[in-house]
């Protein structure tokens, strides 16, 4: 009974300590003039959100993440509550990229620019070639860019198929990739629920695939292995065995790959 009301209050906890960080991060950055405060609020708002509601959070491997290194990090998606133990977990903060059209949300589009994350043109071959030369570019100033290669959250405890996008932006910024493997968020807060329970959330990073390593595999190569790993990094089983797709459906169908983006 304790835990169910908890989970309720939870909810309310999470859009209300999101609205005032937000809101305060935006304030005291445009008063102080410094336009960095925002994108380091983001861990504290993370970390305070996982404190308020009660969520225990674990991390093993930090030692793997450089704070000042670029990579493409590719994590397990089931929550909503994934992002904020990202950014509570990992070294350094990571971008994300989000959909363009959010940007014309006032609030939302204000919080998405100062926290440096990239938004995404969608709708032609040619938007998403142009998003992932940005994200590229981006990787190449010494950026770290998430992606859920999955494309979306999981209903189920397994690591559905994976995309390629994450792995082409990759090769495109030079840079390595992290796989991070999360569990615990599904029962945080699950697909399509409305409450957060206070769960335990483990968060285990594994050594990067190095930019050598990354240069010299395949697309559907690297998505294997990066697969694997998130599956053995989660305890999750793999959702239909191996790959699903060949380099050249992906190739001639970008769109996709930014789809692979979006939280």
């Amino acid at each position: 009974m304790f835990i169910r009301l908890r989970a309720l209050l939870n909810s309310l906890v999470f859009p209300l300590w999101t609205a005032l960080c937000v809101s305060a991060a935006l304030c005291i950055g445009w008063v102080t003039r410094d336009p960095q405060l925002f994108y380091r609020w983001q861990r504290g708002w993370a970390r305070g959100l996982f404190k308020l509601c009660g969520i225990e959070l674990e991390v093993h491997g930090a030692e793997h993440m450089q704070p000042d290194g670029a990579y493409v990090i590719v994590a397990n998606h089931a929550s909503y509550m994934d992002i904020p133990a990202l950014f509570a977990a990992l070294p350094k903060l990571p971008q994300f990229m989000a959909k363009g059209e959010l940007a014309r949300i006032p609030f939302l589009g204000a919080a998405l620019r100062a926290g440096r994350h990239i938004l995404v043109r969608r709708g032609s071959h040619a938007a998403a070639r142009h998003s992932l030369d940005n994200a590229a570019e981006h990787l190449k100033a010494g950026a770290a860019i998430l992606i859920f290669p999955e494309g979306t959250r999981s209903t189920g405890d397994v690591i559905g198929r994976f995309k390629t996008g994450a792995f082409r932006l990759a090769k495109l910024g030079e840079v390595a990739i992290l796989p991070v493997g999360i569990s615990g968020t599904r029962h945080v807060l699950p697909k399509h629920g409305r409450t957060i329970e206070p769960r335990r959330v483990s968060v285990h990073i594994a050594p990067p695939l190095s930019r050598e390593q990354v240069r010299d595999s395949g697309l559907n190569e690297l998505s294997e292995r990066a697969r694997a790993l998130l599956a053995e990094l989660s305890g999750l089983p793999l959702l239909g065995g191996r790959g699903h797709s060949s380099e050249e459906d992906d190739r001639s169908n970008d769109t996709r790959a930014i789809d692979s983006a979006r939280a």
